[in-house]
């Protein structure tokens, strides 16, 4: 609602030069759904012309229009709220159509994979062999995908689980990038199997569960060795770890994730001394010494392949000459592992200059996972003779977006995809002169 009023009339003399001037104010306020708007009239009459008073009706007259003005104005905001409606609601249908779009793609694109994965899987060579022989293991042995081995164990076991450990392997080489060890619906096919990709994770899920039902039943965290034995030892790591990495320690194995995880159960780390400067890792890596008597070393042997020599020493082929020799391969290897940490970005108790005196020194490196090897000795690494596959390429599927998106309103009512049949896999018979396995 709209409301006028003509708060005051004020008629001022003034003189301007030599002329008498009366300057009339005329205020009106308007009030508009509680917002108000006033507006104020200067006319100057010179006295000396004696022109009259604007009278009531002029000045209702003036009232009348700016009222119009403010009611056109009304409807105009009412007809752009209305558009804005429209225009939100047009947003929130064309939304829901690309949402679904994307939904059906998203489907579309599962099948398209679960499709290559079935034919990939029918055809005759060593991956799918063992990929059937680990499918039955995990069906005899209630589960278990991990093919852990022993001296009792078979050769037929122990192929399967270094079969295992390769696939892993490659996976890791997969996930920074160098994708030619193993392809996408050999992971698709592991994966539905429900295969284990990091053993020291999944045993990690293991023992948190474990921990979390023994809480549940004990109500404490401190376990007895003799009670459980494995439990124990995890508990202990895992603080000892923590305490380390509370001395800014590197403690690799340990993740912020996994504190988190622990952190949620309510596991207490339990409170530890700072360990002294003697301990086993302050040792091994006490740098300054280690590269001193690494020098020496090599200036007394001309080489610093330590390991060779102390296989040597523990055969009885000859002794150092000096005890402390037989410490070097310890060094070497934490500051292998620091190496490894250093190149990828994590934190990391070597750096590069340390890097350079070592290399200088002519110790070797052990490359990243992400630096691609030379022959990996498998599948991938072997001539084969070109065959042609069904093409699967991620930028299909990125110009298969486009083109859904650029044809929206015809394919939101008329684009129908068909339900996905259940797999029903069969594992064909296998030749086992054709192909290698990775």
């Amino acid at each position: 609602m709209s409301s006028i009023q003509v708060s005051l009339i004020h008629s001022l003399p003034m003189t301007c030069g030599s002329v008498a001037l009366n300057i009339i104010i005329i205020t009106v306020s308007l009030g508009l759904n509680g917002f108000s708007l006033t507006s104020s009239f200067h006319l100057r009459r010179p006295s000396l012309f004696n022109h009259p008073l604007p009278s009531l009706q002029e000045i209702k007259a003036l009232v009348t229009s700016s009222e119009h003005e403010v009611h056109i104005a009304k409807e105009a905001l009412k007809a752009t709220e209305r558009g804005i409606e429209e225009a939100y609601e047009r947003n929130r249908i064309a939304k829901g159509t690309h949402d679904g779009l994307v939904v059906k793609l998203a489907n579309l694109k599962a099948q398209f994979r679960e499709q290559i994965m079935e034919d990939g899987l029918k055809e005759s060579n060593r991956w799918n062999e063992m990929y059937y022989k680990l499918l039955q293991w995990k069906e005899n042995h209630d589960g278990d995908v991990l093919v852990g081995v022993d001296k009792d164990s078979d050769e037929d076991t122990k192929k399967l689980s270094r079969w295992v450990i390769n696939q892993r392997s490659a996976y890791k080489y997969f996930m920074n990038g160098d994708t030619k060890h193993i392809k996408d619906h050999r992971i698709d096919a592991l994966n539905k199997m429900g295969f284990v990709w990091c053993v020291a994770d999944h045993v990690f899920q293991a023992n948190v569960e474990e921990l979390k039902q023994y809480h549940a039943e004990n109500e404490k965290f401190d376990i007895p060795v003799k009670e459980n034995k494995k439990l124990a030892a995890f508990v202990s790591r895992v603080r000892t770890a923590y305490a380390n990495k509370q001395e800014g320690r590197a403690q690799h194995d340990l993740t912020d994730e996994k504190i988190e995880q622990l952190d949620a159960i309510g596991f207490k780390w339990g409170f530890k001394k700072s360990r002294k400067k003697t301990s086993s890792t302050s040792t091994a890596f006490d740098y300054d010494t280690q590269i001193a008597l690494l020098q020496e070393f090599k200036n007394e042997y001309g080489h610093t392949k330590v390991n060779k020599l102390i296989k040597e020493w523990q055969k009885g082929e000859g002794e150092p000459s000096k005890k402390e020799y037989r410490r070097l391969p310890v060094f070497l290897t934490f500051a292998r592992k620091e190496y490894i940490s250093y190149v990828e970005g994590q934190p990391s108790l070597i750096d590069a200059e340390k890097v350079k005196a070592l290399t200088d020194l002519g110790v070797e490196w052990k490359q990243p996972p992400n630096v691609p090897r030379k022959n990996t000795g498998g599948e991938a690494s072997r001539k084969k003779k070109p065959r042609i596959e069904a093409p699967y390429h991620e930028q299909e599927f990125v110009a298969a977006e486009l083109d859904v998106e650029a044809a929206l309103p015809p394919l939101a009512a008329n684009l129908h995809v068909p339900a996905l049949p259940s797999p029903n896999i069969v594992a064909p018979k296998f030749d086992d002169g054709q192909s290698t396995m990775i």
